[in-house]
């Protein structure tokens, strides 16, 4: 294995020591999280992907609303991470992670110094299946340990408890956190079924009045109420992507179907068009600007990847195209958001099936 694949799990107990290994893991319980006399919180998602860590922010708008009088520091992996949370009042402090935290040993023992230094009122691991975020949980020296129970021992120590309240767990990914913390509140079950806080990037007035002038001049000219603007963002990694040409026959068959629809492309990080340029263009390497453009679209398609949750985060009504059945984990969560499971259907079939979606727009 290669300093790059050693995994954090290998190396935390060697930077550490073993003397701040933890001997004992125990996660809070269902109702054991004071309400009160929690002022220092630590939040763990060591991930570098955008999208993941837009999903955290529910949880931070849930960790204001309960501890309105805390300051919340976050670990992360998102070279981008100070651009999302920058809204976010009580947001104190970020670090960040290398991609590989086995190059940069020193660097990884001085935050995980600075994090027991710190000593957390609450650490929190902020989603479910990460290794990573798990180790670093019980690693901080925090007084409060919160994440959902997700082995058989987490299972077994957090008792009939946790088991009775995971059968309830709403299915999104960026809703762990919040279902975790208001069960280890001890929250009453009603107030569990209440409105979820939404995916959020605060953009303020002048973020938002340049965005709209950005987009003026991508087309040329002020939309008219006759007209609905769409940006689409043709790109993904892995199986997610859809071809250039499966997008072109998408449009087309859109076009067709609504002639009402204008369209602007997004450009991804190696700014290059993946419609053949038919389309104007816009680029920026910047979060926050690009979520300003999107906030003045009319709508928003692209399939499942981090753009799409920047464009629910940013409030333009998404429509998020899946190529895996896994749209109840992952789908754009906002008020007029859509998903499609589009494995095995044609660009025809899909504009088809995006007809509700458009039409809404026109409300």
């Amino acid at each position: 294995m290669t300093p790059s694949e050693t995994p954090l799990a290998a190396i935390a107990p060697t930077v550490v020591g073993r003397d701040a290994w933890p001997t004992r893991r125990h996660l809070l319980g269902v109702g054991e999280l004071p309400r009160r006399d929690v002022f220092r919180i630590l939040l763990l998602r060591p991930n570098h992907r955008l999208g993941n860590t837009l999903l955290l922010t529910p949880l931070l708008s849930e960790l204001e609303r309960r501890y309105p009088g805390a300051e919340i520091d976050l670990v992360t992996g998102c070279e981008a991470a100070d651009e999302v949370f920058a809204g976010f009042r009580q947001v104190r402090h970020i670090f960040q992670l290398t991609r590989r935290p086995g190059h940069h040993p020193l660097r990884l023992l001085r935050t995980l110094l600075r994090l027991r230094r710190a000593r957390y009122d609450l650490a929190i691991d902020g989603t479910r299946g990460s290794r990573s975020g798990r180790l670093l949980l019980f690693l901080s020296g925090a007084r409060h340990l919160l994440g959902l129970p997700g082995s058989k021992r987490e299972l077994r120590e957090g008792g009939s408890a946790w088991k009775t309240a995971l059968a309830h767990a709403p299915d999104h990914f960026s809703l762990d956190g919040v279902y975790a913390l208001r069960c280890a509140m001890g929250l009453s079950f009603p107030e569990q079924e209440e409105s979820w806080p939404p995916l959020r990037i605060h953009l303020g007035a002048e973020e938002r009045a340049s965005g709209r002038a950005l987009l003026l001049d991508l087309l040329g000219h002020e939309p008219d109420g006759n007209h609905r603007v769409i940006a689409l963002f043709p790109n993904a990694t892995g199986s997610k992507r859809l071809c250039s040409e499966w997008w072109l026959a998408l449009v087309d068959a859109l076009t067709t179907a609504h002639p009402e629809l204008c369209f602007i492309e997004m450009l991804p990080a190696h700014g290059q068009s993946q419609l053949l340029s038919r389309f104007p263009a816009f680029y920026s390497s910047n979060v926050r600007r690009m979520a300003a453009v999107l906030a003045q679209c009319d709508g928003y398609i692209s399939a499942d990847c981090g753009v799409m949750h920047l464009a629910c985060a940013a409030g333009v009504p998404t429509l998020g195209l899946f190529t895996r059945d896994n749209l109840t984990r992952y789908r754009p969560r906002g008020q007029h958001d859509e998903a499609l499971c589009v494995a095995g259907l044609t660009p025809v079939q899909v504009a088809a099936a995006a007809a509700p979606f458009v039409h809404a727009l026109q409300r």
